[in-house]
């Protein structure tokens, strides 16, 4: 008896060392610009949320409901397990978060659902308390150990089920979090390897590329599937994300009239010498991502006085309009992009289909705008 006695204390501990280990790990590494999303919505921006202080904190007072759990109804054993489902249900629901977590009538089932389940539970836990058998012989301890464990697992799955698990949703809330601290080298760093970007992401990426003057340098490096639309927020943005539109047009100092072409609203900021300067690269990379060559061109040629010193994107588009346009006077004094635009080009003219000439130049020149312009 002494012997089970021990082993269950250490069953105890067990089960509180991996609830504690999963809920940190899921609330801080996982599931952290969604509690962050859900403090701000919360808070209504008044405080600041710290991930892993607030991990440890919520960590500690679900052990702590576990505890009450197991009093209340006088669980042992596997029964000490089964306690952890409120907790572990809870964790779930606070991660069960929407892009509408900012907005005022955003909704939830959890409010009623969460109460019902939980009195559910109570009433079950009524029954499996008359199912405890006694305390067994030290050759039951095996079951037990192998039960509470698969318990533990099971409410583990269960809460990774519950919460959002939406990749997209992910790295747009870290990107909007690093914006907000100012922090755009790390913001452009979130999902660079997906390759199926949402368009609040490539709206976001051009965001903080602009915020540090490198809109010309390295919009290309990231996939761009949107054209100049991806420089812009969905019109739904206004109503679910903290970065919107509005946002933009604060960086740009001036905002379209209601139903202008995003474009058109960029060109006139530029011929109109309105707002920033900022506009300019704007302009000049929504020409690039319409592939509307003749008007980048010709919006390089009214407002940029040394072509050779532009950023690298619209150095690549002058070489390779220069070197398609023969009779047109040279743009660039520098033959470097023009030497690289041919090795481009013997790169893309080895014959095969069309799939494999672009994975042939995707390596050496997928981070170009001639590689976006011939194959995304």
């Amino acid at each position: 008896m002494k012997l089970y006695r021990k082993a269950a204390r250490i069953q105890t501990v067990v089960c509180g060392f991996l609830f504690s280990a999963f809920s940190i790990v899921y609330l801080y590494v996982f599931q952290p610009y969604v509690m962050e999303a859900l403090h701000f919505s919360l808070a209504h921006g008044k405080t600041r949320y710290a991930p892993l202080a607030s991990a440890i904190t919520l960590t500690l007072v679900l052990v702590l409901l576990q505890i009450v759990v197991c009093r209340l109804f006088r669980l042992k054993k596997i029964g000490e397990a089964v306690a952890y489902f409120p907790s572990f249900l809870i964790l779930g629901a606070l991660t069960d978060v929407g892009r509408s977590v900012y907005t005022s009538h955003c909704s939830s089932s959890w409010p009623w659902l969460l109460p019902l389940v939980l009195s559910v539970f109570a009433g079950l836990l009524f029954l499996f308390r008359r199912w405890q058998e006694p305390e067994p012989e030290d050759s039951g301890m095996t079951v037990q150990w192998n039960g509470s464990l698969g318990v533990m697992l099971s409410f583990a799955c269960m809460t990774v089920a519950i919460g959002n698990t939406d990749t997209g949703f992910h790295h747009e809330l870290e990107m909007e979090y690093c914006l907000r601290q100012g922090d755009y080298a790390r913001a452009l760093r979130v999902g660079e390897r997906v390759g199926a970007p949402t368009r609040t992401q490539t709206a976001l990426r051009a965001f903080a590329l602009s915020h540090t003057g490198r809109l010309g340098d390295r919009l290309f490096e990231f996939p761009q599937p949107y054209g100049s639309a991806g420089l812009f927020f969905p019109a739904d943005s206004a109503v679910s994300l903290r970065f919107t539109n509005d946002s933009l047009y604060a960086l740009l100092s001036a905002r379209p009239a209601a139903g202008k072409n995003p474009v058109e609203f960029l060109r006139a900021l530029c011929y109109e010498e309105q707002g920033k300067h900022t506009a300019l690269d704007y302009y000049l990379s929504a020409l690039l991502l319409d592939k509307r060559l003749e008007d980048f061109v010709q919006a390089v040629e009214d407002f940029c006085e040394a072509p050779d010193s532009l950023p690298r994107h619209y150095q690549e588009a002058l070489a390779q309009y220069q070197a398609t346009h023969a009779r047109t006077p040279a743009l660039l004094s520098d033959s470097t992009w023009l030497h690289r635009y041919a090795a481009y080009q013997s790169a893309t003219e080895n014959g095969g289909s069309l799939e494999e000439r672009r994975k042939a130049a995707r390596e050496s020149f997928g981070t170009t705008y001639w590689w976006y312009a011939d194959f995304q």
